[in-house]
């Protein structure tokens, strides 16, 4: 994170043991925010979900990019992979879990965005 930016982007496997990474740059960005701590843990559940849907066991080559952006008003993550990774009975799940614990949420082919007002 550049010290003049308040935006992180953070490339990853598309595996599950490398989204605590992702977890662990979202708590850092939060530490510059006013959320309270039950926030931020929804936020890292928000982030797990949505990335679950582009994590691919499979295939070795695919990754997950995240961006967070810490606005003044707002937190905005946007996380982009492949697409249709996860079965769509899933998938609603996660969505429904996402869309609980943030304050906007858009979801398209291979590409979703979490918005968090701070």
């Amino acid at each position: 994170m550049d010290a003049s930016s308040r935006d992180v982007s953070l490339t990853i496997p598309a595996k599950p043991g490398y989204l605590v990474l992702a977890r662990l740059a979202l708590s850092a960005v939060c530490r510059l925010t006013s959320l309270e701590a039950v926030e931020v843990a929804d936020l890292k559940l928000a982030v797990t979900e949505a990335a679950n849907e582009f994590v691919d066991e499979a295939n070795e080559d695919t990754t997950v990019d995240f961006s967070f952006q810490l606005q003044e008003d707002r937190l905005v993550l946007e996380l982009s992979g492949p697409d249709g990774v996860e079965p769509p009975t899933d998938r609603e799940l996660s969505r429904a879990i996402i869309e609980a614990t943030v304050d906007k949420s858009e979801f398209a082919p291979g590409r979703t965005v979490l918005v968090k007002h701070l």
